[in-house]
């Protein structure tokens, strides 16, 4: 009976296998929380808030800039001055580019959850991690059906928040 406890043991330890996040900042998680926690209660949203577990970095929602008017740091608009972050020295699997946000606390009254991007809006995007000299961007994006609010959230490496801002944009049909 011991031997057959042995071997389960045995057989269990060299067949786990776990991806997981590594012990580098998640800091698309800093951010969304950091949005739930503090910049809702200066800015609320009537609506539930549509938000998404799935981080997919292949979205058609993607933007390749960081908005930042009103930060204290000066970012150049040129694409080539801002770089995405490394994941490899932050993941130790990418599994298909998506990533999952903690939302075991989310307010249920506030946001829906869900899988894909479906649903009604608002919707809360939250974009990858973006760099530019040590410092590291963060965007939540809150879209409407034809406009929309980025929150640019800036960390230092060790994931303290520095300083963050609201851009507005509105979508204007052209026919």
């Amino acid at each position: 009976m011991a031997r057959i406890i042995s071997l389960m043991f045995l057989f269990f330890c060299l067949s786990f296998k776990c991806f997981a996040q590594s012990n580098y900042l998640f800091y698309e998680q800093l951010a969304f929380d950091f949005y739930r926690e503090e910049i809702l209660k200066k800015f609320p949203v009537k609506e539930k808030i549509t938000v998404y577990k799935s981080l997919n970095y292949d979205s058609s929602e993607e933007i390749y800039y960081v908005p930042s008017n009103g930060l204290k740091t000066k970012i150049p608009n040129q694409r080539d001055s801002i770089n995405r972050i490394d994941f490899s020295k932050y993941w130790k699997n990418i599994n298909a580019n998506k990533f999952k946000l903690n939302l075991t606390n989310i307010d249920k009254k506030q946001f829906k959850i869900k899988k894909s991007n479906n649903g009604s809006f608002p919707k809360l995007f939250v974009h990858y991690p973006k760099v530019y000299k040590e410092r590291v961007f963060v965007i939540v994006h809150q879209k409407h059906e034809s406009s929309g609010t980025y929150f640019t959230i800036e960390f230092d490496q060790n994931g303290k928040i520095i300083d963050w801002c609201k851009s507005y944009y509105e979508t204007v049909p052209v026919y």
